[in-house]
């Protein structure tokens, strides 16, 4: 016997337990993460204090490395290296400060609350799915749970990218101008700081995805991509000026990227377009 479609109340209240479910997840994840805010905030030991500990040296290190090691050996490049390093060696210790009674508790509450979504994000995105997915058509679940996953993978690959690489770089930078003054910033601001270029570069990696779903709607295509490159060239330099704080090293370090997964999006675009060529083909 088939299954009689839901009413309009059923699903509204479907949704209504899925929702319940998701915050109390959220809630337990939240709690967790604030009886460890001590691993979060030790300046020692802290996850969010890692990009204060790294050794940004070992960091360029092994990104030159990496970069010579690919074939990429040019005066630009050498260029970078030295005045990367310079600046390094120049600056000055970051130590933080809270300037008001609550700030300390709003930002162990508020990287708490990331924390806690991150914990429960397994239960919140199956709860989405069981919702969804029934409603589907099968090949419309053919492409949306391999395309979910992408989406999530290129995330955490900004996340991440920006977490190891582009922090750790960008404040021994701003720390090292003026170096008669000293480096004592609000935890506040370090926290927003932190959270904004996390955010923000894990949103920029989206890149590749949105070119192909560009091409798979058929409003661009990978040729169109590719005669248009310089100015997409400008617009991710104007994005990342956006995007990024108010500085142009962190620019540079999302941009630079950036172009890298332009390229990628226009292969995302080249096989989009070969599979509709193959479905068209087969449907004729």
């Amino acid at each position: 016997m088939r299954d009689e479609p839901k009413t309009f109340f059923s699903h509204l209240d479907e949704l209504r337990k899925r929702i319940v479910i998701s915050a109390f997840a959220t809630a337990i994840g939240i709690v967790i993460s604030f009886i460890f805010r001590d691993q979060l905030f030790d300046v020692r030991s802290g996850l969010l204090m890692f990009p204060l500990r790294i050794s940004t040296s070992d960091i360029l290190s092994y990104i030159f490395n990496f970069i010579s090691r690919a074939g990429i050996n040019n005066t630009i490049v050498n260029l970078f290296q030295l005045f990367f390093r310079s600046r390094i060696y120049s600056s000055n210790t970051v130590s933080l400060f809270a300037a008001a009674p609550m700030e300390k508790f709003m930002v162990v509450f508020k990287a708490a609350f990331i924390v806690g979504l991150l914990i429960a994000s397994p239960i919140i995105l199956y709860q989405f799915w069981a919702f969804v997915i029934p409603a589907l058509k099968h090949h419309e679940k053919r492409y949306m749970i391999p395309l979910f996953f992408i989406t999530l993978f290129f995330f955490i690959i900004g996340a991440a990218f920006a977490f190891l690489i582009v922090i750790p770089l960008s404040i021994p930078i701003l720390s090292g101008f003026l170096p008669s003054i000293q480096n004592q910033w609000r935890l506040e601001y370090y926290f927003s700081f932190v959270a904004q270029i996390i955010l923000a570069f894990g949103v920029a990696f989206e890149l590749p995805i949105v070119m192909g779903f560009i091409a798979r709607i058929g409003i661009l295509n990978a040729e169109t991509f590719k005669r248009k490159r310089k100015i997409a060239i400008v617009l991710i330099f104007i994005a990342s000026a956006i995007l990024t704080p108010q500085d142009p090293f962190t620019l540079f370090l999302m941009a630079i990227p950036l172009m890298g997964l332009y390229e990628l999006g226009i292969r995302f675009a080249i096989m989009v377009g070969q599979r509709q060529r193959e479905t068209e083909l087969l449907s004729g």
